[in-house]
């Protein structure tokens, strides 16, 4: 369940446009209370610079909705409802959209300007599939000047991302060496694989707003990517024109009657699906339980390190679980905060966000994909 840094009460109503709503704060988040279908539905709208930037609502029970706009319209149209208007300083703001990035992708029904000069072009052709590219040992975050970690025969991942209020864009280039041989692209429009994936992420490479992350790779898990994608490889000039004189050849020779699927048919084989890509995925990149207890060991000492280094805290003691599952990472647990006494009294209050917050940067420090259900017990 998300935990709202709480800000700063500005209002208090009962009734209330979305449009006047938003223009009564500069920075913060609009709470709505509403009754709906015998349970207490919470929405929140957070609002920066005039502009809806993040959106969630929940009933406290099964739902949990992230950047659907039009779910807070319906809970503001109900009659029995409350409303009230909160002012953020610009520092809750940006923690809250590290802590739940999630919230900040709102989806708006009418298109705007921007999107429709971002219409795709002819020649690319979106596919509706889910991208899946399971990264490895991250080696540096946030950088711009990725070419210096490229070696060669070394294998690595460059995985580059943007978020705005429009939507996302996402893409990952394998390199071997200094030459790229793979690469795949993602955006609210679809997926783009191999040679206008690659043009989408050069654009995105040279824009100062993107974030570049790189991982270390080997030639296993490079090779079993561009199997389970092989729309993803980028061939060199040299092999193109190996592969063209191949397909000549072919075209002259004579043509075996027996067609794949018959040929897969009577050998008992059935084709690859995405339960059977998730698979290999899972064998190839899945931890072992040594690693595991490494890496929770790794995470634990980080944590009682950073901690006990914030004012008002004395002592820290983490009782941390790390699961695997399905590609992601599951940490489940509490941390255990002791607050700094003098005579008895208690030296300086401890906020629990800011606890959190500093936690969560040291976690995606080492996973990129991963779940956290930590509580911070402040004593």
């Amino acid at each position: 369940m998300i935990k709202v840094v709480e800000g700063e009460l500005v209002e208090k109503l009962n009734e209330g446009q979305l449009d006047d709503l938003i223009n009564k704060i500069d920075i913060g988040y609009i709470l709505v209370l509403a009754k709906k279908d015998g349970k207490l539905w919470e929405g929140y709208i957070f609002v920066e610079n005039g502009k809806v930037i993040g959106v969630y609502y929940t009933d406290n029970d099964m739902v949990e909705e992230y950047g659907n706009l039009e779910g807070i319209v319906e809970l503001l149209n109900e009659e029995d409802k409350s409303i009230e208007i909160y002012k953020y300083n610009r520092d809750k703001i940006n923690l809250m959209k590290w802590l739940y990035p999630e919230i900040f992708t709102v989806k708006i029904q009418e298109e705007t300007e921007t999107e429709k000069e971002e219409k795709p072009d002819s020649k690319e052709n979106y596919l509706n599939i889910k991208l899946d590219i399971p990264l490895d040992k991250l080696i540096a975050t946030n950088v711009r000047d990725f070419e210096k970690y490229l070696e060669d025969g070394k294998y690595i991942v460059i995985n580059v991302y943007k978020k705005s209020s429009n939507g996302y864009e996402n893409g990952y280039i394998i390199f071997k060496g200094r030459e790229p041989i793979g690469a795949a692209y993602e955006c609210n429009l679809g997926v783009l694989l191999g040679e206008t994936a690659l043009k989408k992420l050069e654009q995105l490479l040279s824009d100062e707003d993107s974030i570049i992350d790189v991982y270390e790779y080997n030639e296993r898990k490079a090779n079993i990517i561009l199997e389970l994608y092989p729309e993803m490889r980028l061939v060199s000039e040299d092999e193109k024109e190996k592969e063209e004189n191949k397909e000549l050849q072919e075209e002259q020779m004579p043509i075996n009657e027996v067609s794949r699927e018959e040929l897969l048919k009577k050998l008992g084989i059935k084709e690859p699906d995405e339960d059977w890509v998730e698979t290999i995925l899972e064998e190839v990149f899945s931890p072992s339980e040594e690693e595991l207890e490494e890496l929770k060991e790794k995470l634990c000492k980080e944590i009682v390190e950073r901690i006990k280094m914030m004012d008002g805290i004395e002592d820290v003691k983490p009782e941390l679980k790390i699961k695997w599952e399905n590609g992601r990472y599951y940490l489940f647990g509490d941390i255990h905060v002791k607050r700094k006494r003098i005579l008895g009294i208690i030296k300086k209050d401890v906020d629990p966000s800011v606890v959190k917050f500093e936690i969560d940067k040291i976690i995606r420090k080492h996973l990129s994909k991963y779940t956290s259900r930590i509580s911070i017990n402040v004593d």
